[in-house]
């Protein structure tokens, strides 16, 4: 990955840019978290009470006195610990500090796809990023005590990291991508399902790329960093719980209840109850999720209508899928880094969908996937301007 001086000072702005545009919002600084904590009904004040539990009563959380259930980002509460610890029981710093890492998740996004299209394009690539994460997220959510700012910033981080070590063979940066990924399973619990398929994608490729030495420590860094939710619920009430509850199951549950009007007198489980339900009314079963899928397509409308429709999402999806024919139509060879983006984005949207509740909050949940959809929809559009530019040429 070269990176030239240019793309620096290029980059280094883009992140001012987010440090500006936050400190002006957040004048004249005043320090909101007693509000923040008072609004208990909201995840924002959980996170903020935890991570003031952890400063000053230990990294165990003690004042959760059983297994971690909610809200779901358990790691999350260690980062505002820390900035708590460092600057300060002060919201204000943190706001500023998920501001830079907005404007360095659009960094490391832009520096592990911009060599894969011309510079024009990916020069247009970049200032789109920054508009996304700008009217996007910055304007819901770097405000705001929610999981999803270091969810985005350590998956970013990691791609950014894991191409390096791929293309380069680079254990340090190896290492760094298996403990951000780590951290990204603590914070967005459908993450565990990428983490599991690209174990699986390394045992089956990696080794024609990679050292065995190096694959064997990046499992072990992931191992022992992902499970610090599961020690410290074994420490706390001596369960074995690996994720919180509030994670994967439980939301399917909770958001997709099954219908008064379906018989449940065979079901003994969950997943009896599930099945009845399917069998008694598959349309309604089925359009649930198809639903919940138009919303990640950008009709947000179709799951809370009081929501518009994103046509940037859409076309971003569009340019995804259209790559997607594009490759395979060429029959191109796909490098190890880019089948783990696509890993990424398939298990990222397909365990949120079926588990999880895509209008939280919005659409919170989506962010840390969208990004990378974009990334693709550009290269896609990159591929195929010059097929154009050649049909009119050809064309009489």
């Amino acid at each position: 990955m070269n990176i030239k001086l240019n793309d620096y000072i290029l980059t280094g702005s883009v992140v001012l840019i987010f440090l500006l545009l936050a400190l002006f919002r957040l004048a004249p600084f005043e320090n909101t978290l007693p509000q923040i904590i008072a609004d208990s009904g909201n995840d924002w004040s959980k996170y903020a009470a935890n991570a003031l539990d952890i400063k000053h009563h230990g990294l165990l959380m003690p004042g959760i006195d059983d297994a971690y259930e909610k809200p779901a980002s358990f790691f999350y509460c260690y980062f505002l610990a820390l900035c708590f610890f460092f600057f300060g029981e002060n919201n204000v710093p943190v706001y500023l500090i998920q501001n830079l890492m907005l404007g360095l998740s659009i960094v490391f996004i832009w520096f592990s796809f911009r060599e894969r299209m011309s510079r024009i394009m990916s020069l247009f690539f970049l200032f789109t990023l920054v508009i996304v994460a700008l009217t996007d997220v910055s304007i819901y959510y770097t405000f705001r005590f929610l999981g999803e700012n270091l969810a985005l910033f350590s998956i970013a981080f990691f791609f950014f990291l894991f191409s390096i070590a791929v293309e380069k063979d680079k254990l340090p940066e190896l290492l760094g991508a298996s403990l951000l990924l780590g951290i990204a399973v603590l914070t967005r619990p459908n993450i565990f399902l990428f983490a599991i398929l690209l174990i699986l994608l390394l045992l089956l490729q990696g080794f024609k790329i990679l050292k065995t030495k190096s694959i064997l420590l990046f499992f072990l860094v992931l191992f022992i960093t992902s499970s610090f939710l599961a020690i410290r619920n074994y420490l706390v009430c001596n369960c074995v719980q690996i994720m919180p509850s509030q994670g994967m199951l439980f939301n399917m549950i909770a958001f997709h209840p099954v219908p008064a009007s379906i018989d449940l007198s065979q079901a003994n489980t969950y997943a009896d109850a599930y099945l009845q339900y399917f069998l008694q009314e598959p349309v309604l079963f089925i359009m649930h999720y198809v639903k919940k899928v138009l919303f990640c397509f950008g009709f947000l409308n179709v799951v809370e209508p009081s929501y518009h429709w994103f046509p940037h999402w859409t076309l971003m999806w569009l340019g995804y899928f259209g790559y997607l024919v594009l490759i395979f139509q060429n029959k191109a060879k796909i490098a190890l880094q880019e089948k783990a983006v696509h890993l990424f984005i398939f298990s990222y949207f397909v365990s949120l969908v079926v588990v999880g509740q895509v209008e939280n909050y919005g659409f919170r949940m989506l962010i840390p996937g969208n990004f990378f959809v974009l990334s693709f929809a550009f290269m896609g559009l990159d591929k195929l301007i010059p097929l154009l530019k050649k049909k009119v040429i050809v064309s009489p």
